[in-house]
């Protein structure tokens, strides 16, 4: 098999992998969306209290004095 017939195959599994991912990001619900959003933010805000220390107030949380 020579190398230009594995890049075909190679391009055809990609392109096959996007169009699934895209197509399947579509169909999500209203739910399914606010969840991924929910779950983002709390990625962000977990790694800004490893970054600095202190914790950062969001959504439902309240900030809370590090302890001495």
């Amino acid at each position: 098999m020579s190398i230009e017939w594995m890049w075909g195959i190679g391009v055809v599994i990609l392109a096959g992998a996007l169009i699934y991912g895209l197509m399947r990001n579509r169909q999500r619900t209203t739910a399914e969306k606010q969840l991924t959003e929910a779950a983002t933010k709390a990625n962000y805000r977990a790694e800004e209290r490893k970054e600095t220390g202190q914790p950062v107030p969001g959504a439902g949380e309240r900030a809370r004095p590090m302890p001495e």
